[in-house]
């Protein structure tokens, strides 16, 4: 891109001249492209998760990442929604309380224990084996025979 040329603006007083660049703006990405790139965008933040404790985790910042691309809002509009959405979900399953989110499925408080300033919360997630299909139907998957 090139720039566009400087413009000079002079100041009431008419003694000083100031010199200003302007730049063209980035044109946006349709959402349709964004769309599009979004699986893979997720699939390459989540392939690069390794932790030092041998664990493939997914972190808040990836989330945000994914969640903008996915969604093609920006990230200063995300990242509010997505972090109280964290925090009041992880206060349902604090306090005991199960989830039935579609597209996450449904999860379960197992058990629960308070140990040295930590809660230790055991659940159980239950899920459609049909990934990538999303449905607003809110069935469980067949019980393993």
């Amino acid at each position: 891109m090139a720039k566009a040329p400087a413009t000079t603006r002079k100041s009431a007083s008419g003694s000083k001249t100031r010199a200003r660049a302007t730049t063209s703006r980035k044109t946006s990405t349709s959402l349709k492209e964004i769309a599009e790139a979004a699986p893979a965008a997720v699939s390459e933040s989540i392939e690069g998760t390794a932790v030092d404790d041998g664990q493939d985790l997914m972190r808040k910042k990836e989330l945000i990442e994914a969640a903008v691309a996915r969604a093609g809002v920006k990230k200063r509009d995300a990242k509010p929604a997505i972090e109280a959405a964290l925090a009041i979900l992880g206060e349902t399953l604090t306090s005991g309380r199960g989830l039935n989110m579609p597209g996450l499925g449904k999860v379960k408080v197992q058990n629960s224990k308070d140990l040295d300033e930590v809660k230790v919360v055991n659940l159980r997630l239950r899920r459609k084996s049909t990934e990538g299909e999303e449905s607003d139907e809110e069935g469980l998957a067949e019980p393993a025979e």
